[in-house]
């Protein structure tokens, strides 16, 4: 297999090299990534190519016509089923490598990557970055830092396996945030703040863009949503208080959403939440009150 792929090199060096590399690149990227990991042992130089960036890049973008999907149950205190369906309709009954792992909660997903929480207690936790098509697990390194943490959120950057993970925490005199950059691999801290994100489990918070949303929560209810971007500026949401049994923000075709319940049988679907605040980032730390706006579609259930 060596020696086929060093002669393939050599044609690419001594005849039409890019025409070539062109042909075997667009094959590959044609190829599952089960796929992918075996051809980096045929030859270097088809390692070289699986490797780049560039390469990783246009394999996702491909990879998306054919998405996989990921369902677990809501509630906490299910044991998660995981369940992943192709659009030809194949269903597995768990996700590859997951075993031993014992997730608690997926809280969040992005171009193939999936972050979850495993809670020990209140005091502990892991926080895992889980590539299910590689089927490599990064455990993020423990803050020593932290008590009494709290929600986690994730900001994902423009760039493959670029992210910033933002974990609050505080006690009964104050709160603060610190935040895991990919990056680095490191932990650093933010400081103090004013709010920390409403507590329920799972976490559920949206990034928009390299902006991430959490619902914040007074004595009077949950009014305000708390933002944070990639920059680690952080800014609030305020919006009209309605009465909510069980909200949830989502993203829907880019823009922020709020989903309310208004009883057992009827879901509200508040769509346009952010279009009159698009950058709530003008005043830091401010406040802006935004209206529901646009759009509501009321499901039956």
């Amino acid at each position: 297999m060596d020696d086929y792929g060093n002669a393939l090199m050599w044609v690419t060096q001594n005849e039409n090299v890019f025409e070539v590399e062109e042909i075997l690149t667009n094959i590959l990227l044609r190829l599952p990534v089960k796929s992918l990991l075996t051809s980096k042992s045929v030859c270097k130089y088809w390692r070289s190519i699986i490797s780049r960036p560039s390469f990783v890049e246009s394999h996702l973008i491909q990879s998306q016509h054919n998405p996989t999907y990921v369902f677990y149950p809501y509630d906490p205190w299910h044991h998660n089923v995981y369940l992943l369906r192709k659009t030809d309709g194949e269903m597995t009954e768990s996700l590859p490598c997951c075993d031993g792992i014992y997730f608690k909660g997926i809280i969040c997903s992005f171009n193939g990557l999936i972050c979850c929480v495993n809670y020990y207690s209140a005091f502990l936790h892991d926080i895992r970055i889980y590539n299910p098509a590689t089927q490599e697990v990064l455990l993020l390194s423990q803050s020593q830092e932290l008590e009494h943490p709290s929600e986690v959120g994730v900001a994902f950057g423009p760039g493959i396996n670029e992210y910033k993970v933002f974990q609050f925490y505080g006690g009964t005199q104050h709160y603060g945030c610190e935040v895991y950059s990919s990056i680095t691999g490191s932990w650093k801290s933010i400081g103090r703040v004013a709010h920390t994100p409403y507590s329920s489990f799972p976490s559920n918070h949206v990034c928009i863009n390299g902006i991430v949303y959490w619902f914040t929560r007074s004595e009077e209810g949950i009014d305000s949503i708390l933002v944070v971007n990639r920059e680690e500026f952080l800014a609030q949401l305020g919006f009209q208080r309605k009465k909510i049994l069980h909200p949830y923000l989502i993203n829907l075709e880019g823009c922020l959403c709020l989903v309310l319940t208004m009883d057992l049988r009827n879901i509200d679907l508040i769509y346009g939440l952010c279009k009159i605040a698009r950058s709530p980032f003008g005043p830091r730390n401010g406040v802006i009150i935004c209206p529901f706006v646009a759009l509501q579609i009321s499901l039956t259930m």
